[in-house]
C-alpha cells in the first residue's frame, strides 16, 4: 500500500514488465541521489524488463522539496506508514533496492550499486512468462489518517540520548536534524575519522540532535553545546600509528568539482560499490576519512588542499586502487608512522 503517487516514471510507462524494483531512499541520505540516478540509467537500459519506483516514508512536503532540488524520473511513491513497505521488506539503510518478479517473488535486496545489467537481463529471462498486472494490482493507495506531527523550535541546539539506530541527516525548514552515533556526529561535526576518535570509560549510543540550519556554520560551537548537555568531555590527545598517506604529486591531474554533479550543495555525496568509489564534493581530507572507513586502516592526508573534487576510482584490491589513483588523479600512496591527532571522550 502507498499513500500518494507524488511523481510518474518518466523514462517508461508501466506496460507489466517482468520485473519491478523499490528504490528506498530519504532526502536526509546523502549516497541516495546518485545511486537513484545509476537505477535512471539502468531503466532507460532495460525499459522492458524492469519498472523502477522511488518510495519515501517522509512528509509530501520534505519529498517536494527534495524533488526540486535533485528531480527523480522514476515514479516517486510516499510509503503508507501504518504498513509501510520499508517495515514489510526491513528496509534497514538507504539507499536499499528490492528488486521483484510480478508474482511477488524477492529476487534481490541491497545496496542498489549492486544491481546491473546482467542481473537483470538474468532475472527478466527467468521470468518471461510473467502474469498480467495492473497498477493497483502492485500498489494500492490508501489515505493516511495519522496526526500531524509538531514543529520544532527554530534557534536552539538541543540533543537528546536516544537508542541507536540508522544515521539521518537533513534539513527541513531550516532546521538540521540529525538521528544517529554519537560516535558519527562527532565525526560530522569534526572532519575525523573513525581512528581520530576514542571512547574512555564510556561507550557510543544513539543521539537526536537539532538546530538552526545557521548553526552548522560553526560545527565547534554545536560541539561544545553537545559536550555541556550530554555531560561527556572532549580531550584533545595523538598516539603513534602506522597510516597509509595519501600524497599528492601531481596536482594537475587531480579533477575539479565540474566532473560528477549528483547535487548542489557543499555536502559530500557518494557511492561505495562493490569495487569502486563514486563522489561529488568531496575534499582530500574527507577522501582519506571515507576510504579509512571502507578499507578499515587508516588513511590519512597532511595537506593544506580543502578543494572540493570528484572522484571514481577502484578500491577493492590495494595494489589496483594503488595504480588508479596514480595514473587517474596523481596520487601515491605511501606507509608512514604518523603522530595522529586523537579526540577523547570521557563521562
Amino acid at each position: 500500500m502507498i499513500e500518494k503517487i507524488i511523481s510518474e516514471n518518466k523514462i517508461v510507462n508501466y506496460n507489466n514488465q517482468p520485473l519491478l524494483l523499490l528504490d528506498f531512499w530519504a532526502s536526509w541520505c546523502l549516497t541516495c541521489a546518485p545511486a537513484t540516478k545509476q537505477l535512471e540509467i539502468l531503466q532507460e537500459l532495460r525499459p522492458n524488463d524492469v519498472f523502477m519506483v522511488a518510495i519515501s516514508d517522509e512528509k509530501e512536503e520534505a519529498i517536494s522539496n527534495y524533488l526540486r532540488r535533485n528531480p527523480i524520473r522514476l515514479a516517486v511513491l510516499k510509503d503508507y506508514l501504518p504498513n509501510s513497505m520499508i517495515e514489510y521488506f526491513n528496509v534497514y539503510s538507504r539507499p536499499y533496492a528490492v528488486l521483484l518478479s510480478l508474482d511477488g517473488k524477492i529476487l534481490f535486496q541491497g545496496h542498489p550499486s549492486d544491481i546491473n545489467r546482467e542481473m537483470i537481463d538474468r532475472f527478466a529471462s527467468q521470468n518471461k512468462s510473467k502474469p498480467q498486472k495492473k497498477w493497483d494490482d502492485l500498489f494500492y493507495v490508501v489515505k493516511n489518517t495519522n496526526p500531524v506531527v509538531k514543529p520544532i523550535n527554530n534557534g536552539e541546539i538541543k540533543i537528546i540520548k536516544q537508542p541507536l539506530g540508522e544515521k539521518r541527516m537533513y534539513i527541513e525548514n531550516g532546521i538540521f536534524h540529525y538521528h544517529g552515533s554519537l560516535l558519527e556526529l562527532i565525526k560530522f561535526l569534526t572532519a575525523y575519522s573513525n581512528h581520530q576518535i576514542e571512547f574512555s570509560n564510556m561507550t557510543d549510543y544513539g543521539v537526536l540532535l537539532t538546530c538552526s540550519e545557521s548553526d552548522l556554520n560553526s560545527k565547534p560551537h554545536i560541539l561544545q553545546s553537545i559536550e555541556k548537555q550530554l555531560s561527556f568531555n572532549i580531550q584533545t590527545g595523538s598516539k603513534q600509528v602506522d597510516a597509509t598517506i595519501i600524497d599528492v604529486v601531481n596536482p594537475n591531474l587531480l579533477w575539479d568539482d565540474k566532473q560528477i554533479n549528483w547535487n548542489n550543495g557543499i555536502n559530500p555525496t557518494y557511492v561505495v560499490g562493490s569495487d569502486r568509489v563514486e563522489a561529488d564534493n568531496m575534499t582530500l581530507k574527507e577522501l582519506a576519512n571515507l576510504l579509512s572507513d571502507i578499507k578499515g586502516t587508516l588513511h590519512y592526508y597532511k595537506g593544506n588542499d580543502n578543494s572540493l573534487r570528484d572522484w571514481n576510482f577502484h578500491y577493492h584490491y590495494d595494489n589496483l586502487m594503488i595504480e588508479d589513483l596514480s595514473s587517474s588523479f596523481g596520487i601515491q600512496l605511501k606507509k608512514e608512522k604518523i603522530t595522529l591527532p586523537l579526540y577523547i571522550i570521557s563521562p
